[in-house]
């Protein structure tokens, strides 16, 4: 899923030419098209790749990318209790989203720290855990979430951003003012640092 469109195709010239199953070259094909935009297509292209693992994912991922938050959510789930599938963590991850976009906050969260329990490493489930615990109300958990992100991402405008607005709501001002700084100067023409700037108003 990471990558470029043109290199996504490059490794798909490579599939072909080296003889490669039919399914691993539908899959590759349906990864260039996501990484294209054309999530119709890569739908398509993963349907014909299945049973593969990956085109499972990617299947669901593509789902997610249509707005079939219901159907992504459900397919996510099946890798996500596979307990042979190395997909799990990836699979929980995306499932959050899809879960949040049903208006389903506690069990997305609890998707999130699945695939945080699974891969410690995976920071965007990390970020995405932050987002939620901040949107209902435990700034304690989300800017621990934000900080822990920054100590692997020091240079992550967002995650500064809304580690500076929890330790406002936490009423840790100066914390707060740090941090909406660095927004500001790293970034000062972002939507992130204009955010920042609200808050900062109201010290002066």
């Amino acid at each position: 899923m990471q990558g470029r469109y043109d290199a996504a195709l490059k490794q798909l010239e490579g599939a072909k030419s080296g003889g490669a199953a039919p399914a691993d070259v539908e899959n590759l094909k349906g990864l260039a098209h996501l990484l294209a935009g054309d999530a119709s297509a890569a739908l398509a292209n993963f349907d014909r790749a299945l049973p593969l693992p990956e085109a499972r994912l990617n299947r669901a991922i593509a789902l997610l990318r249509l707005g079939q938050n219901a159907k992504a959510a459900a397919e996510l789930e099946k890798i996500a209790n596979d307990e042979h599938s190395p997909l799990r963590a990836t699979a929980s991850y995306h499932q959050g989203i899809a879960l949040d976009r049903l208006g389903r906050g506690a069990e997305a969260e609890a998707a999130l720290n699945r695939a945080l329990a699974l891969d410690p490493s995976l920071d965007a489930a990390l970020l995405y855990a932050g987002f939620l615990r901040e949107r209902r109300g435990d700034m304690q958990a989300a800017g621990r979430a934000y900080f822990d992100y920054l100590k692997k991402h020091p240079d992550s405008i967002i995650a500064k951003l809304r580690f500076g607005i929890t330790a406002h709501l936490a009423g840790r001002i100066d914390v707060a003012k740090t941090y909406l700084q660095q927004v500001i100067d790293a970034a000062p023409q972002s939507p992130e640092a204009a955010e920042a700037r609200k808050f900062l108003v109201m010290w002066e």
